[in-house]
């Protein structure tokens, strides 16, 4: 099977699934004590954010890889299949680090210093856009929890070192 036939059908069984998912999210009933977001407000969000990267999954699909075209498929390795131990590993040292540095640096911080390191572990390279990513992902997750949803997030120690 290709690797465009893979990708269509996981993009349209996660579609089928993140709809279910919206279906049944939606029929959460707010209680008494919600909040503006109300019960069924991250529940959807998630689901959305799903049936968004299903249909991004299938768009990609329909664009042919230059470089399949140019490569034979047998001379391309894939990142971390040789050792996928390794790379869980990683993944968990990573994840076990933000972990222990987010009391201290915050939320904003750490996240981006999290995106960058597994983009990294993963195989990006471009200095640019992993950078870009590290700089934008804190600060967008932070206006979409702590702000939208206001839920709060740990700030760190930032406002004790600035005097806040």
């Amino acid at each position: 099977m290709t690797d465009q036939r893979v990708d269509r059908i996981t993009a349209l069984v996660g579609a089928a699934l993140s709809i279910s998912y919206l279906l049944y999210a939606r029929s959460i009933e707010d209680s008494l004590l919600a909040d503006s977001v109300g019960a069924n407000g991250v529940p959807m969000g998630v689901g959305g954010l799903l049936l968004l990267a299903c249909v991004a999954l299938f768009l990609k699909s329909g664009v042919k890889n230059k470089a399949e075209t140019v490569e034979p498929k047998e001379a391309k390795e894939e990142a971390g299949a040789e050792h996928p131990h390794r790379m869980a590993l990683g993944l968990l040292a990573i994840l076990a680090t933000y972990v222990a540095l987010l009391p201290f640096l915050g939320y904003v911080v750490s996240i981006g210093l999290l995106v960058g390191s597994v983009a990294w572990l993963a195989g990006a390279r471009k200095r640019v856009s992993v950078l870009t990513c590290m700089v934008l992902a804190g600060p967008a997750l932070w206006l979409m929890f702590d702000w939208a949803l206001e839920i709060r997030l740990p700030v760190g120690l930032w406002p004790l070192l600035l005097g806040g």
